[in-house]
Parts: C-alpha cells; structure tokens; sequence
C-alpha cells in the first residue's frame, strides 16, 4: 500500500512537472505596442523598445575578428612564439619581439588592419540587407595601455558608432575581453590566464573601464547597450554561475553611476540556468542574453524551446537577446531560428560578418569536425563573407608582408556565403 501510494505521488509531480513545462513553452510574450519613450532603446518587461516608445527587435550581426582576432579566422599566426597559438595578448607580443618592426610600426600595423578589415562599405552593406544592429566586440587591450586608457581609447570605437548613426543601425557595444579574462577562452584576448574573478586590481580595472565606456558614451542614442562581459565563466571550462552574476551587479552599478540612461545586456553563459535570480539585485532596464550554438543531435527547434523553458523558468521576466548564433550550412535551421525569434520577439545577431577560412579549411577538426560531417552542404558558413587567405606569421614576416596581408583583409576580396542567402532571403521575406 505503502509503495502504491509513493508511486502515486511520483506520478503526480512528474505530470505537473510535464504541464508545468508545456505551460511555459506555449506562454507567449505580450506585445504592448507603445511606451513613452526616452529617446534610448529601454526595456520594459519582456521587450525592447525604440527611443520613441515602439516596439524594438534587434536585427543583426556581429563584427566578430575585427577589434580582436580570432586564432581560427585570424589573418595572423605567430610561429613559434611562446606556444604558436595565436591570441590578441599574444600576438601583440609577438610583434613587439619580432626583429623587423619598431614599436611604432607595429601599432601602425594594428590600425591598419582595424581601417581595412571593417570600413564605411561594410556598415553600408549591413544596413542594405535590412539589419538594424552590430554587435561589436573589443576587449581591454583596445582602449587602454599599461593599465591607462590611451589618448586615443574611444577613436575606432567612436568611429564605429558614426557608421552605425550615418546608416540606421544600432551599435552594441561588447566587452568581449576584461583584465585578467573573463573565461580564459582565445576569443577574450588571453587563454593564459583566468584571473578576473577574486583579483582585486583586475576587477577593479575593468570596473574603471567601464565607467570610462558609461561616460564617454553618455548621450548617445545610438548605442543600444552595453553588452558587459563576453561569455563569463564561473571557472575555466565551467558554465556561469552566481560569482559571475554578483560580479555583474559590481559592473551594473558603476554604470549606472555614470549613465543612467542605457540599456544593459547580462550574458547567461551558456544555458538560462546558469544564471542567479535576478530579483536578488533589483537591477532594472536590462535583457539577458544568451549564445546559440547547436551542435547536438536534437533538432533546433528543441533547442530554442529549451532555451524559452529554461529562460521561463528561472522567471527572467525581462527581454531576450540572442547575442550570438549560428546554424552553420543548414538553410532549415536558419530559417527555424529566424521564425523562432520573430515569434518570441527576441532581438538577434548572428556569429558573424566576416572571416578568414584558410585556417580552418586546414585543419577542420580544429574548429568542430561535427560541423562538417552535420551541414547538409559541409560548409561552415561562420561569416556572411569569407576570406581565404594565408595568415602571416607576425613574429618573423616583415613590416611589408604583414602590411600587404593587412591590407588585403577588405570584404572586397571575401566571397559571399550561403550565410549570406540566408539572410537576405528572410528580410526579403520581412519586408513583403
């Protein structure tokens, strides 16, 4: 009798537990079609919405290997130097030792290649396609040396934002590497270390630089937000957490501090559930955001759904941003996750413009051999444009050949990619 009863309460929680989560997943956003505005992109509940009071979905990309190269889409490698795996900390070392160049002719090297890499075409190009957003992700190194920020820190930044005023589109502004590295991943700058969370100088330095962003950019309606740590861990190779999330609420306030105004975007790295209950810091105008990448067996439709149950779940009742996503070479998957975004309201940008595919065209395990053996057309389709150049080895080539790389870097000499179709076939869609 005893175990008749157990078996009876089992049941009964595993079946409000399977009509709890139906419940969620069929829940729909509300649409409220107006607010006052404020003249900045806000949040309010779980939407976004224009400096008019309109309802806002973010429609982008990322401008990902442009401030900080990637080592599997980078233009440059750096040999044998320290473990001849290529990062931005790295590599900038890597030139300063390199006995052909002069400190002078490598930093001309490194503007060289952020004035080639992305120009005016590339914004015009973005915007022509029907985005209204860029994702731009820089780290520490760009806008400070020797621990101050450089008298020209917000140059290229400010730039950036011009071309995003000159053209419609919103800029989303991503620090995608702090002091000491968020999550020792190469994409922060730095797989050396892990050392932003506890080291009290690192922590402070970022939070400073963050003030310095919040401050500079006070006013400016053309940010959407502030994006405020790429892809945080908890530990090396370890999902976020509450130590990710109390360090946020640090970063949070000394925004605020600074500009009252902007949008503020918390990363939940990698699943919703990695997150902390928001209600514990009573932050407001924030989204959370989250990166997709489906490299499992399930299909993306029950990825995105497990991503809304989750999201609902933790009872994040405030806005979705998918900062980064890709669905590789699968046209089907594309579409799904077009559809799904459109559906929920979630605002969006792929993983990314541009890249360099000679480096993994070499040694296509290094990236993800799933990838290739899962696309239905074995492409990677990881840029809506690709470059297939030769990186340079930047700690022996000469100031000559690493300018003649650089320089070639232009999405002029890049091939459009299915990635690209892609695209352009769903905001032609959006557009009837």
């Amino acid at each position: 009798m005893v175990w008749v009863v157990i078996g009876c309460v089992l049941a009964a929680l595993i079946l409000a537990a399977v009509v709890s989560c139906a419940a969620l997943l069929c829940r729909r956003p509300r649409f409220p079609a107006r607010i006052e505005g404020s003249g900045f992109v806000q949040a309010r509940g779980e939407h976004l919405y224009d400096g008019a009071g309109d309802l806002l979905q973010l429609k982008g990309v990322n401008f990902g290997n442009w401030f900080i190269q990637e080592p599997w889409m980078s233009l440059a490698s750096v040999g044998s130097f320290d473990t001849g795996r290529y990062t931005q900390r790295r590599g900038r070392a890597a030139m300063l030792q390199n006995p052909n160049l002069s400190a002078a002719q490598a930093e001309e090297l490194e503007q060289l290649y952020l004035r080639s890499y992305i120009r005016e075409e590339d914004f015009r190009q973005v915007a022509r396609l029907g985005m209204n957003a860029v994702r731009i992700p820089f780290s520490y190194m760009n806008l400070e040396e020797d621990g101050a920020l450089r008298e020209d820190a917000f140059e290229r930044l400010d730039w950036a934002v011009a071309m995003c005023r000159k053209y419609g589109l919103y800029a989303v502004l991503d620090l995608h590497g702090a002091h000491g590295s968020q999550n020792r991943d190469h994409h922060s700058g730095d797989d050396a270390r892990f050392d932003l969370y506890g080291n009290a100088e690192n922590e402070a330095k970022t939070e400073a630089l963050w003030r310095a962003i919040a401050a500079h950019y006070r006013g400016e309606r053309t940010v959407a937000g502030y994006d405020l740590l790429n892809e945080p861990r908890r530990k090396p190779h370890r999902y976020g957490g509450r130590v990710n999330f109390d360090y946020y609420d640090r970063l949070y306030r000394a925004v605020r501090e600074e500009d009252p105004d902007h949008l503020i975007f918390i990363e939940c790295f990698s699943f919703p559930c990695n997150g902390a209950r928001l209600r514990r810091y009573g932050w407001e105008n924030v989204c959370m955001e989250y990166h997709i990448y489906n490299l499992t067996p399930f299909s993306q439709k029950t990825c995105l759904r497990f991503y809304k149950l989750l999201h609902e779940w933790m009872g994040f009742r405030t806005p979705v941003y998918i900062g980064e996503w890709n669905a590789y070479g699968r046209e089907k998957d594309w579409q799904t996750n077009f559809a799904y975004f459109d559906k929920m309201g979630w605002s969006f940008t792929s993983w990314t413009y541009k890249t360099n595919a000679w480096f993994y065209k070499q040694d296509k395990q290094y990236l993800n051999f799933y990838v290739y053996t899962h696309s239905e057309n074995r492409k990677l389709n990881w840029g809506l444009f690709e470059l297939d150049m030769p990186t340079v080895d930047i700690s022996t080539a000469t100031y000559e050949e690493i300018a003649k790389t650089y320089a070639a870097s232009v999405t002029e000499n890049a091939a459009r990619t299915d990635a690209y179709t892609f695209w352009e076939k769903y905001l032609e869609g959006t557009r009837k």
